[in-house]
């Protein structure tokens, strides 16, 4: 045993400082999955777990989803178009997602787009503000999302059907099994949605067009138990869509747009009370084409893999010391088809440093370093450092990191353009977390500080052609809110949570508000259930939006807000019993945008049942 954790410690480099509690008290029964692990890795980070219920009661986009529950705000070119994130007034690049462990951006882009993503098929999605690039890599600098799937052992058969069906010809159907017997945990899930998406353009005598999309989705979990110490998990997940970009005008070229994704996922749990050890090996492939001509089959497109390698290792050490250790390998190629990105390669190799103390049951501190190596540039060397202090009434969490984004394939290797001497972008970020419960009420504030260096544009040279350049420095003040509240008494039950953030993120050298990023986000939801009928209603707030770098007023979007209601009802059909839901989406029929001329629906109606069995 001494042999094995020596060895995999060696292999990693590593050190992390633990917990006072066992951090794999969650037996194999249920695997570890990630949503544990980010909980119990970063103590002086505040991280939202978005549950199960909460995703399977949600119709729409997952950008929808996301603009609801959470302070991140999201630009859209249209319903169903590209959708960017600005997580804590950063850019799109600047948000890391992650599958079930392993990051998921564009290889080609750098960022993911939250209208060409499915969710539906997750049991929980966490959401962590902050950087995290110690853990996450590069983009982590935001903030993380995290898109996880649950295997459980000892399990009876559960199945799950989804069916909606809503205005503009919205169509969606979502199908899941999971079951487990002693030895083995199986999930499996598909998702299909469509919509002609041909909503009236409210004030305007016009209708969306060429706004049509559809998706689908199809993936499996499978984890063998080979013995009380091994465990091995198999991830696959597949997506595809086919989504027309709305015009402006009825008079311009119809255009669309065809991605694909294709991912596995192999890991190995090696596991005794005191120790853990993953071992994943990943294959993630991207895929798209952009057809510019409608209805003609002229196109352009490009292509991505990536083979993902790293080994974790955890190992407490004392009932107050815990060491860790991360070795991670990975390597990309991609190119274009008919476009302007010759065949490239990219390998990163990066190591790891974690540690955690606890000063007394109810106080500790953790240091993270890391350091990365890359082919065609050089990478910053990481640190984080970060202070926790929990008592049964109010939780402080102090966190300091240094954070970065590497160059993406379209930034260094497009031609002409791309830039072999970029430098990653880096930030710094201090954040102050403070949690306070009491019986029926929760609330939580935060506070931080993040400065940008470095951070990549693409701008025009003497030549008269656009080339990537190191050119923007931003610094961002910002805070964010949130208050839950739940009563219960007889059969009635009403809650409310509200989320609210304050988002400064300036340019330094125009000190001026960065382009698509509110000054103010607030949402509300409120929640009365009686017995098996509950009613939801919802509002969403975005403040004055700038679309110039010198924040002129002309152009500026203004604020809106829009109100939503959900109606449900549980039917205990003794043989058949099962969920309707139905939704007012934009009940007031507020006219609104958030990008220049992009028209966002009006009041819209849409109808889930849910039945499980």
């Amino acid at each position: 045993m001494k042999k094995t954790i020596i060895y995999s410690l060696f292999l990693t480099f590593t050190a992390h400082v633990a917990l006072a509690q066992d951090p794999f008290s969650t037996q194999l029964d249920e695997l570890i999955i990630e949503k544990s692990r980010i909980t119990t890795r970063s103590k002086s980070q505040n991280t939202i777990v978005l549950n199960d219920s909460l995703i399977e009661n949600t119709t729409g986009t997952f950008t929808d989803f996301l603009q609801k529950n959470t302070t991140i705000y999201f630009k859209e070119n249209g319903y169903g178009m590209v959708s960017s994130p600005a997580f804590r007034g950063t850019t799109a690049q600047q948000t890391g997602v992650l599958w079930n462990g392993i990051k998921v951006n564009s290889a080609l882009l750098g960022q993911t787009d939250f209208n060409s993503t499915s969710f539906k098929e997750y049991d929980n999605i966490v959401v962590k503000p902050g950087g995290g690039s110690i853990l996450y890599g590069s983009g982590a600098i935001g903030g993380t999302i995290h898109l996880n799937n649950t295997l459980t052992f000892n399990k009876a058969i559960e199945n799950e059907i989804q069916l909606n069906y809503g205005s503009f010809n919205t169509q969606g159907i979502h199908y899941k099994i999971s079951t487990g017997t002693e030895q083995f945990a199986v999930n499996a899930h598909f998702g299909y949605n469509k919509s002609d998406n041909d909503y009236e353009w409210l004030g305007k005598d016009r209708k969306n067009i060429n706004g049509e999309f559809k998706n689908t989705s199809l993936g499996f979990e499978v984890a063998y138990k080979i013995n009380s110490k091994n465990t091995i998990e198999l991830y696959s997940a597949t997506y595809n869509d086919d989504r027309h970009f709305a015009l402006i005008t009825p008079y311009q070229t119809k255009t669309k747009y065809q991605n694909n994704y294709y991912r596995n996922l192999l890991k190995w749990h090696y596991k005794t009370s005191d120790f853990l050890n993953t071992f994943y090996v990943a294959h993630i492939k991207e895929q798209y084409n952009y057809f510019d001509q409608l209805p003609t089959d002229s196109k352009s497109g490009g292509n991505a893999g990536t083979w993902y390698f790293k080994n974790e290792s955890f190992y407490n050490v004392t009932n107050k010391l815990r060491l860790s250790g991360f070795l991670e390998y990975q390597k990309t190629t991609g190119e274009g088809e008919n476009s302007s990105l010759p065949f490239s390669t990219q390998e990163i190799f990066a190591l790891s440093v974690l540690g955690n103390y606890d000063l007394t049951n109810k106080s500790g501190f953790e240091i993270g370093l890391k350091n990365e190596t890359a082919k065609d540039y050089e990478n910053p060397f990481l640190f984080s450092a970060g202070f926790y202090f929990n008592s049964k009434n109010y939780q402080l969490k102090i966190n300091s990191s240094k954070n970065y984004r590497i160059p993406t394939f379209n930034d260094l290797y497009w031609q002409p353009g791309g830039n072999l001497n970029l430098k990653p972008e880096t930030s710094f970020q201090f954040d102050i977390n403070n949690n306070f419960n009491y019986k029926i009420l929760n609330i939580n504030l935060s506070t931080y500080y993040t400065s940008i260096k470095n951070m990549i544009r693409w701008i025009p040279t003497n030549t008269g052609l656009w080339e990537a350049n190191n050119v923007d420095e931003v610094y961002i003040l910002g805070s964010e809110l949130s208050l839950d509240i739940q009563k219960t008494w007889n059969n009635h039950t009403l809650g409310g949570r509200v989320n609210y953030a304050y988002t400064r993120s300036i340019d330094k050298k125009m000190e001026k508000q960065l382009t698509y990023t509110p000054l103010h986000k607030f949402t509300v939801q409120l929640n009365y259930r009686y017995k098996n009928f509950s009613v939801v209603p919802s509002f969403l707030y975005i403040g004055k939006i700038y679309t110039t770098t010198s924040n002129d007023e002309a152009s500026a979007i203004d604020a809106y807000g829009v109100f939503d209601v959900d109606l449900r009802h549980y039917f205990k059909f003794k043989d058949v019993p099962f969920t309707i839901n139905f939704k007012i989406k934009n009940i007031a029929n507020t006219a609104y945008t958030n990008m220049p001329q992009r028209m966002m629906p009006g009041r819209n109606y849409h109808i889930q049942i849910i039945k499980k069995f």
